[in-house]
C-alpha cells in the first residue's frame, strides 16, 4: 500500500525550497546588475575586434633631389641634358587611418640651382644671350597617399605616392623680353621607414618643365626623372 507524507510536512518542504531559491535570487541578481554594460560581448569578441582609429595628421620634410638630367628636344636641335639638382621643403597634412594608411595634401618650396647646358640654344633661339644657371624658385602643390606595414616596433616602413604638378615662382629663364619658365607634372614614387614621430624616406622623383619666348610661344618641354632623398618629422 502506497504511503503518503502528512500534509504539514509537503508545505514545509515546499516552504524550505521556495526560501532557498528566493535567497539564491536576492544574491544573484544584484551581482548580475552590477557587471558593466556590454562585458559579456567583450569578452566573447573583445580579442578579435581591430581599432581603427581617425586622426590628423602633420608633416614637415627636408630633402634632396639628386642632380639629374633634364631631357629635352629643341626644334632643330639635338637632344640634350642638363644638371637640374633641387633641394626642397615639404610641408603635409592629412589624416591617418588606424596603423595603415595616411592621405593628405601638401605644399612647399624647391630651388634648382645646377648648371644649364642650354645656354647656347636658349641664346640661339632668343638671340638675347641666357643665364649659365637655372636660378629657379618652384612651388609644389600635391597629393599624397602613404601604406604602412604595422609592426610591433617603433620602426614601420612604407610606400608613398605624390602626384600634382609646381608652378615656377622665379626663374633666370624668366625675364622680360626674353621668356619664362613655365612648372608642370610633378611626381614622386618612394619607401621609407618612420621611426617614432621622424621619417627617412628615398625614391624617384619625376618633374616636368616648359619655357616659352618673350611672345608666349613654347620653345622647349622638359622631364626631369631624378632620385631624391629626405628627412622629416610627424605631429
Amino acid at each position: 500500500m502506497e504511503k503518503f507524507l502528512p500534509l504539514h510536512q509537503i508545505n514545509a518542504d515546499s516552504m524550505k525550497r521556495a526560501i532557498i531559491l528566493i535567497l539564491a535570487l536576492v544574491v544573484a541578481v544584484p551581482a548580475m546588475a552590477s557587471l558593466p554594460a556590454g562585458s559579456y560581448d567583450e569578452e566573447l569578441y573583445g580579442r578579435d575586434k581591430v581599432a581603427t582609429t581617425v586622426k590628423p595628421q602633420f608633416e614637415v620634410n627636408v630633402g634632396f633631389i639628386t642632380g639629374g638630367k633634364l631631357k629635352t628636344k629643341i626644334e632643330n636641335h639635338e637632344k640634350v641634358k642638363t644638371n637640374l639638382s633641387r633641394p626642397y621643403v615639404e610641408l603635409l597634412g592629412g589624416v591617418r587611418l588606424g596603423d595603415f594608411l595616411f592621405a593628405g595634401v601638401g605644399t612647399g618650396v624647391q630651388y634648382a640651382y645646377g648648371e644649364c647646358k642650354l645656354v647656347s640654344l636658349a641664346t640661339d633661339i632668343s638671340g638675347k644671350g641666357s643665364p649659365d644657371t637655372w636660378g629657379s624658385v618652384s612651388i609644389p602643390i600635391f597629393a599624397n597617399v602613404r601604406g604602412y606595414i604595422p609592426t610591433r616596433v617603433i620602426v614601420k616602413p612604407y610606400l608613398s605616392v605624390s602626384l600634382g604638378g609646381h608652378v615656377v615662382a622665379t626663374s633666370n629663364f624668366s625675364k622680360e623680353g626674353f621668356g619664362k619658365l613655365r612648372g608642370g607634372l610633378l611626381m614622386k614614387f618612394g619607401a621609407g621607414l618612420n621611426i617614432a614621430n621622424f621619417n627617412l624616406g628615398l625614391g624617384l622623383a619625376s618633374q616636368n618643365l616648359e619655357w616659352k619666348d618673350a611672345k608666349g610661344v613654347t620653345m622647349f618641354k622638359a622631364g626631369n626623372n631624378a632620385f631624391y632623398i629626405e628627412l622629416g618629422a610627424t605631429f
